[in-house]
């Protein structure tokens, strides 16, 4: 990275819309970087950022808060005000200011939109997931894939998609990077006096926005199969969306407690703390999680499925006790978890040890060295 002072300072408009969940924290650790490495950074962000506050504390040459929206109803109107009014305010203030970089931590609705605005400038997309889930939307599949599509660079955060995401998104393999997902110490600095009260042997954890694709039917199965057996467990299962498909399933027993919300960042720490907590991922398709890396720095012992990226993110196996996608599996992985616990001691320190290592500043400085390269090629 060029110093300040020595040569002229990259100049990023930073575009996320997003509001709330691991995205806000991606987009604003890497925000964070780019200002340390010496960067000139301007954040389009929504007015309705849950970590705002943390926003308004960076050094940017200017934080543009936008107002998004919260349902369909508020994104149609939203849209309209975005391409009648808004569009309009940010070109304006942009009109005198060279921007090198549009950069996308993570793909919202709105990010074609703004990106459209900045195209004499090299446009850099994190794509999280190269392989949209199972059971999103085909509008939501249709946007994010025009938003790629249109990328100069391509930002992944495993390897495993490169192939992939340089043939669907018409892309060069020499255009495809990767940085892989950086440690959430952000969950862990906030974290509140919440007490998660747990009396089992063995205490496992879903952590996650509920959606088809993360696997809750086979959860529901695995742990059922253990609990007949008479093993001494429990299970949280924590996050917002439609959980009703499910309840019959989990018979919301003593043993099981659902808390069917969005849960406040000082809160999310608590649930991966404590003795013999196994948190589980069952997903039945993945590309990474932010779950990961929190469970981590929680010494909480990872299980997950064997799909998408999540066991590059666990270095092939190393760090999580890894099963097919299937109940069968599931049940075998959580039944060696609640009879060796205490035989991953070590590897749980050591996984901790490994997230730590994957610190924003040294993400953020890769992500600088992928502009300076990408500024040199387009030179030649």
């Amino acid at each position: 990275m060029n110093q300040q002072g020595e040569k002229e300072r990259t100049t990023v408009v930073l575009n996320y819309l997003g509001r709330k969940g691991g995205g806000a924290v991606y987009a604003y650790e890497m925000a964070k970087g780019l200002v340390e490495h010496g960067c000139r950074v301007y954040a389009i962000v929504s007015k309705d950022i849950e970590n705002i506050q943390l926003w308004n504390q960076l050094p940017l040459d200017r934080l543009i808060c936008i107002k998004t929206y919260h349902n369909m109803l508020s994104f149609t109107i939203g849209t309209l005000r975005f391409l009648l009014y808004e569009r309009w305010k940010l070109k304006r203030f942009f009109r005198s200011i060279s921007v090198d970089v549009c950069y996308v931590p993570m793909i919202q609705p709105w990010s074609g939109m703004v990106n459209r605005l900045f195209k004499n400038s090299c446009l850099f997309v994190t794509l999280h997931d190269p392989i949209p889930h199972s059971g999103m939307p085909w509008i939501t599949r249709t946007i994010y894939r025009r938003v790629a599509k249109a990328a100069d660079v391509i930002i992944l955060l495993s390897s495993r998609f490169l192939g992939y995401t340089a043939a669907a998104y018409h892309k060069k393999v020499s255009d495809i990077y990767v940085i892989p997902h950086g440690v959430f110490d952000h969950y862990e600095k906030l974290s509140s006096s919440l007490v998660i009260n747990r009396t089992a042997d063995t205490n496992f954890l879903f952590f996650g926005r509920i959606t088809p694709y993360k696997g809750l039917h086979l959860l529901a199965e695995a742990y059922a199969r253990l609990k007949r057996e008479g093993y001494d467990i429990s299970l949280y299962i924590v996050g917002s969306g439609d959980f009703s498909e499910y309840t019959t399933e989990f018979l919301l027993e003593d043993d099981v407690v659902v808390v069917n919300r969005f849960i406040p960042d000082k809160d999310v720490f608590p649930y991966f703390c404590g003795e013999h907590v196994v948190t589980i991922l069952p997903y039945l398709d993945a590309t990474q999680s932010g779950v990961v890396p929190i469970a981590m720095l929680a010494r909480s012992l990872l299980i997950a499925t064997d799909t998408g990226g999540l066991r590059e993110q666990t270095c092939d196996g190393r760090y999580a006790i890894l099963c097919e996608p299937d109940a069968d599996s599931l049940y075998e992985a959580m039944k060696e978890a609640a009879l060796q616990y205490d035989n991953y001691r070590q590897m749980l320190i050591a996984a901790e040890d490994y997230v730590r290592s994957l610190s924003w500043d040294k993400l953020s400085g890769k992500l600088i060295d992928i502009f300076k390269k990408s500024s040199m090629e387009d030179t030649l």
